[in-house]
Order: structure tokens, then C-alpha cells, then sequence
């Protein structure tokens, strides 16, 4: 009566190293196709002198 449940011997996991790096090259993939089809605007808006002169402003009033 050595085996229960079945009896069957256990087929092992993957390493966690494996595991990690399946991980990894799905998401960087997943990304890749998400920004292949939405094509997002990832450039930063151009600085504003205005923007210099309203916060001097501000510092001024207090």
C-alpha cells in the first residue's frame, strides 16, 4: 500500500529559472502586439516658457 491516489509518479515542474524567463518573453510580447496595433504617442510635450513665468508668479504672491 505504498501508493495513493492513483499511484502515479510526479512529472516535475519546470525550473523556476524556465519559468521566469517564459514569463518574461510573454509579457514583452504581449506588449509588443498591444503597441503594434495602438500605436501610442509616447513623445513628451515641449516645454512652455509660460509655464516659467505663471509658477515665478505664483512664488511672487506668497
Amino acid at each position: 500500500m505504498d501508493r495513493r491516489f492513483g499511484g502515479k509518479q510526479p512529472t516535475g515542474t519546470p525550473s523556476f529559472a524556465w519559468s521566469c524567463a517564459v514569463v518574461v518573453v510573454s509579457l514583452l510580447s504581449g506588449a509588443s502586439v498591444v503597441h503594434n496595433i495602438y500605436k501610442p504617442d509616447l513623445r513628451l510635450p515641449p516645454p512652455d516658457s509660460n509655464d516659467k513665468g505663471i509658477k515665478q508668479e505664483k512664488v511672487d504672491k506668497i
